[in-house]
């Protein structure tokens, strides 16, 4: 009997070893579970962001104003909006109606340089007579404007060589020569180029239209033979981007940036793979030079050997390439923007409701309006160093603290976290724009930059070959280059073309560059010149 309790105690104390194993198991196979559960939430979540990301990309608006209330309140800091609870209601009901006129829409004159031809309009003889019989006598003129278009015209140019022969010995013969022209034994004049480069480069007029818009004005133009013009043009005008080049590499401040191309004949790669156009830009405000370079690939080796001189302050995403420079002389200038859209996304995604997404976006609003102000105010460089480290710098440490709390409380890999996971990793990047008054607290100036190549790039997909896509680098940067500095584009590559074969030393190809062009000479090339011929 006592060996039956026994074996019936043994027992009982196995099966609750076992139950509390099985509970135990229970516990953690229930728990892991759970956090199977989350991970699957936290991976719909972030699914779904970046599906709304992905669709308000491609069919929502582009702009991240989040509205007025959202922005208007971000000027106050948390002491004045308390202040302003301690005010009595009967203060706040005295208001002030404001009435502000609209503007009426006035027609802008049109500019005096322009071309103009003159319709005299005259009153009948018969007319010129008053009713008491005296002769009227001319007082005045009343004079309006209209703006009439001449559509592009064509017209021929011909060369005629005058010849001389000695009537004596009629051995020698001597034919006045040709100017030097960029386009030798063939069809294409500088103005002819211009305006393919213009159409093609600066209105984004593919050639194959460009090759319709001539046939219609009589000329039979094959897009091979404008293509080849183009690409001779660029061989033409390097030195002159390779000048650019030198002046962004010898100032101490630089943009970056870079956008997919596809090259359809590329050695040794598929016709459906990437390449990459980079964006490089800098010089001094009044000499600040734009640079597009094709390269097959978007390796770090391209941006370091592109800054090898360089010293100074580079703004640019972080991107590898720009973030593992040469941090003894240069000083990466990482995008605000950048930082704040990944929020602004979140915002828009949860269709702004009240959290830590939309309070990181206040902040940012805080640091904005400081540089609207700068600008308003049209500070000095200094001025504008000394404003920031006053009013910038102390919202910058708050913010910093603010954010690192905030990480504290959100998954590492949901959309939240990897928001303020990029803020904090790239924050000494984020702040460098305090440090000197020239900086922007962005990179827009790159987007920009690189927005006309991606709206140019929807219009003809492609460039057929490397050296297509190199020609298409060069003659972006001088288009570019003028539109920074308002230079008619036309004009200026007519003029480029005409002068470049002329040049012999560095001082001349200086003098090219679209920002030293004298604008009257410029101007001269508008110049519609006298047709003395027409054939029937």
């Amino acid at each position: 009997m006592k060996k039956t309790n026994a074996t019936a105690q043994k027992d009982l104390k196995t099966m609750e070893k076992m139950v509390a194993d099985l509970q135990l198991k229970l516990v953690e196979s229930e728990k892991k579970h759970q956090e199977h559960i989350k991970s699957k939430d936290t991976l719909i979540s972030a699914l779904h962001h970046q599906l709304f990301v992905l669709k308000n990309a491609q069919f929502g608006r582009k702009s991240e104003k989040l509205g007025e209330d959202k922005q208007l309140d971000l000027g106050f800091d948390e002491a004045e909006l308390l202040a302003a609870q301690d005010i009595e209601p009967e203060e706040l009901i005295e208001t002030r109606t404001v009435t502000i006129k609209k503007k009426k829409p006035g027609r802008k004159p049109l500019p005096k340089n322009m071309p103009y031809i003159e319709h005299i309009h005259d009153i009948n003889d018969a007319d010129k007579h008053c009713a008491c019989g005296c002769v009227l006598t001319h007082i005045g003129n009343e004079t309006s404007e209209q703006l009439d278009v001449l559509p592009q015209v064509t017209y021929r140019v011909i060369h005629i060589r005058k010849k001389y022969a000695c009537k004596s010995c009629e051995e020698t013969i001597t034919t006045a020569k040709l100017p030097k022209q960029p386009f030798p034994k063939s069809m294409a004049t500088a103005g002819l180029v211009a305006a393919v480069i213009d159409a093609k480069f600066n209105r984004h007029l593919p050639l194959y239209r460009q090759e319709d818009m001539f046939k219609s004005m009589g000329a039979e133009l094959s897009r091979t033979n404008l293509g080849n013009w183009v690409v001779k043009a660029a061989d033409w005008l390097k030195p002159i981007v390779d000048t650019m080049i030198e002046q962004i590499q010898k100032y101490d401040i630089a943009y970056a940036d870079e956008t997919v191309l596809q090259v359809l004949n590329e050695h040794g790669k598929l016709s459906t793979s990437t390449s990459y156009m980079w964006f490089f830009g800098g010089g001094p405000p009044e000499k600040r030079c734009f640079v597009y370079q094709y390269h097959s690939s978007r390796q770090d080796v391209i941006a370091k050997q592109f800054f090898e001189s360089f010293k100074g302050y580079i703004h640019a995403d972080c991107y590898s390439a720009y973030v593992n420079l040469d941090r003894a002389r240069i000083n990466h200038v990482a995008c605000m923007a950048h930082a704040r859209r990944y929020f602004v996304d979140i915002v828009k995604a949860t269709k702004n409701k009240p959290g830590i997404a939309k309070s990181a976006v206040e902040w940012f609003a805080k640091l904005y309006a400081i540089e609207k102000q700068l600008k308003e105010d049209k500070m000095t460089c200094e001025q504008i160093k000394q404003a920031r480290m006053t009013k910038a710098q102390p919202i910058l440490i708050q913010f910093k603290n603010w954010l690192q709390t905030q990480q504290k409380t959100v998954l590492p890999k949901s959309p939240l976290g990897k928001a303020l996971f990029y803020s904090i990793k790239h924050w000494n990047s984020l702040t460098q724009y305090i440090n000197d008054g020239r900086l922007e607290i962005d990179n827009n100036r790159s987007e920009r930059a690189i927005k006309p190549f991606v709206i140019g790039r929807k219009n003809w997909m492609f460039n057929s070959s490397t050296k297509g896509a190199d020609a298409s680098s060069i003659l972006f940067s001088l288009v570019q280059t003028c539109k920074e500095h308002d230079v008619d584009v036309f004009a200026y590559f007519k003029y480029a073309l005409e002068s470049v074969a002329k040049c012999t030393n560095e001082q001349d190809i200086q003098s090219l560059l679209p920002y030293n062009v004298n604008p009257e000479l410029l101007q001269a090339q508008r110049t519609i010149p006298v047709l003395l011929h027409v054939d029937k």
